[in-house]
């Protein structure tokens, strides 16, 4: 399942044009575009960090809004080879 989720957060991510995503947004898309996996929120951001790790985008935190997420270089060269 990891494999389709992050398959679902690089659409997603991509979906939104170099526009920053808050996580809660992304995991909600991610969740609704696995349907009918039912993945939990912890199932994503399990793979979101797999994603983050591989470097196909970048998590940005500060201590007043939540993490926002943008794909890499990398991460938007993929994004369009699944499109």
């Amino acid at each position: 399942m990891k494999t389709h989720l992050k398959k679902f957060i690089l659409l997603a991510l991509n979906a939104c044009d170099g526009m920053p995503m808050p996580q809660s947004a992304l995991v909600g898309a991610v969740q609704n575009l696995a349907r009918p996996g039912q993945p939990t929120k912890a199932d994503v951001e399990d793979a979101l960090k797999a994603v983050e790790a591989e470097g196909y985008a970048d998590g940005a935190a500060d201590d007043i809004a939540e993490t926002t997420w943008t794909l890499t270089t990398k991460g938007v060269h993929k994004s369009r080879k699944l499109s």
